[in-house]
């Protein structure tokens, strides 16, 4: 099957988790002969600041672009995919409904967390404008039954197929390398995030606790961190990442943002348990009191992981297959007939 997936990622990304979701499923389907063909904006998406050229200049650019026509009739694939919610989703989505072709779309960003802290934009308006947009899509893809929740209470009626990401075993065991972190106390509570304000990495970055704080990942809001939490907490680039996580004692998700987390997976194949608040992510992934646990009380979670096993966690992630995921995203496509 050939796939037209119009998308904010780029092929081989992995800097936003919608990147690494669609180019691992993109590696397992080629594999088995399928292909997708990523359409994507010129440039990357990137969410820097929240001002009108950095926010919405870059994702409502391509609205009245005619690329995707003409990629769709250069290429007739046998199904579309629409991730992207605004900019080149809105076009490709206006080509479809024109011409008559079904599509499948995903909602992979809570949009209405998001827009509050890049643009300001109530959640009122932004569900307003979901509604009228995800509407003539004939499925849509979420990873768990509790997103599938969260857009019915907010008024979307269409199909939903519910199925999880995964996690590369490959890449993300339990491999600890005790010279990198030689210097710094123990107990070690880690967080791993494309370092940008949606994130709510403040939370774990002011909680009062033992040992060390390491945040790893890179991103717009590395420097303004750094600097106002300066001898508090040690920021760690992406390197020697699975080594690094192998030696943290626990893991900290502070986001509500993530409809589901990935960082989380790779962090209990590493052997760390998950302290989260208990949203819709992490509530899905860690199972409470064995591979971690959620609470309003970040601090206290945090706390009470220190007690759980690495063996547990590192039993959790085996659950989690990229594979079973590319299955799904390839059976919950809309094949087109001409």
């Amino acid at each position: 099957m050939r796939i037209l997936l119009v998308t904010f990622a780029n092929r081989c990304s992995s800097d936003m988790g919608v990147g690494r979701y669609y180019n691992q499923i993109a590696d397992i389907l080629e594999r088995e002969g399928h292909e997708l063909i990523f359409f994507n904006h010129p440039t990357p998406l990137i969410i820097e600041k929240t001002t009108l050229s950095h926010t919405l200049i870059p994702i409502f650019s391509g609205i009245i672009s005619k690329r995707f026509g003409q990629l769709f009739e250069s290429i007739k694939p046998d199904a579309v995919h629409i991730q992207s919610e605004v900019g080149l989703g809105i076009s490709a989505r206006h080509y479809c409904l024109k011409h008559g072709i079904p599509y499948s779309s995903a909602y992979h960003t809570n949009w209405d967390i998001g827009m509050q802290h890049w643009a300001h934009v109530p959640p009122m308006l932004v569900w307003s404008y979901l509604r009228w947009y995800y509407k003539p899509s004939n499925i849509i893809h979420v990873c768990t039954p509790r997103v599938e929740q969260v857009l019915r209470s907010n008024g979307i009626q269409n199909p939903i197929a519910s199925f999880s990401l995964g996690v590369d075993l490959n890449k993300f065991f339990y491999d600890p390398r005790p010279s990198l972190l030689a210097d710094y106390q123990r107990p070690y509570f880690m967080s791993l995030s494309r370092i940008s304000k949606e994130k709510n990495l403040e939370d774990f970055l002011n909680l009062n606790l033992p040992g060390t704080k390491f945040l790893i990942g890179n991103g717009p809001y590395k420097e303004y961190l750094q600097n106002k939490y300066q001898g508090k907490a040690v920021f760690l680039p992406y390197e020697n990442v699975r080594e690094i996580l192998s030696m943290g004692d626990v893991f900290v998700f502070p986001s509500r943002f993530d409809t589901f987390g990935l960082t989380n997976l790779e962090a209990l194949a590493c052997g760390l348990p998950i302290a989260a608040y208990p949203v819709v992510g992490p509530i899905d992934i860690l199972e409470q009191g064995v591979s971690g646990f959620a609470s309003e009380n970040l601090q206290e979670a945090a706390l009470a992981c220190l007690s759980l096993k690495k063996e547990d966690c590192i039993r959790r992630a085996a659950q989690y297959s990229w594979a079973c995921t590319a299955r799904n995203f390839l059976k919950y496509q809309i094949p087109l007939v001409f």
